[in-house]
């Protein structure tokens, strides 16, 4: 009896290797990709399955607001795209709400991300994490990641003027829209 199912168990070890070497050999990126997310809370896992993926050539980009997802994903490029779950300081909250919003139209610049994304689930440690990640780096070339934090003198670092733009725009938004009839549809925040 013991030694018939230490075979049955044995025989579907080997047919999952046998099925996982498969996707391995026929479907690199889409099985690097679905391994890298299952491992995203283990930042040592990771960073081994980068290694490997970047060993197998498979290209990895770090995350982006406009492209990545909750979990590693391949782009049209057939590249591996970061997933901004594996980005420490980001929940399923924040994600859910850039994934959601950039539908309607990508982001083209940090103050349009801070225009249109909800300040409430997007706060400051929020847009700190996806900086420091890279994750905003397509949006401003002119501008390097390490200016949002500079502090100059008495003004507040670049990243909390964004932040405060993106909030006084909404607030703008909202009380034009309490207004029944307010014919402008200009909203005079400057960037």
């Amino acid at each position: 009896g013991l030694v018939g199912s230490e075979m049955c168990i044995r025989d579907s070890y080997a047919w999952v290797a046998y099925q996982t070497a498969y996707l391995k050999a026929n479907y690199p990126t889409e099985y690097m990709a679905s391994v890298l997310s299952n491992n995203m809370n283990d930042i040592k896992q990771v960073t081994f399955f980068m290694e490997e993926s970047k060993r197998m050539g498979i290209p990895i980009f770090g995350p982006d607001v406009n492209e990545s997802n909750y979990t590693f994903t391949i782009n049209k490029a057939g590249a591996i795209r970061f997933g901004l779950g594996a980005v420490r300081g980001l929940g399923s909250g924040p994600i859910d709400e850039i994934v959601e919003v950039r539908k309607e139209q990508a982001f083209t610049s940090v103050f349009d991300f801070a225009k249109r994304v909800n300040l409430r689930l997007c706060n400051k440690r929020v847009f700190e994490s996806l900086l420091y990640a890279g994750g905003m780096d397509s949006l401003n070339t002119q501008v390097h990641r390490s200016q949002y934090f500079v502090q100059t003198g008495a003004s507040r670092p670049f990243v909390e003027q964004v932040i405060s733009y993106g909030r006084d725009y909404q607030d703008q938004v909202g009380k034009r829209q309490m207004v029944i009839f307010d014919m402008s549809d200009d909203v005079s925040t400057p960037e």
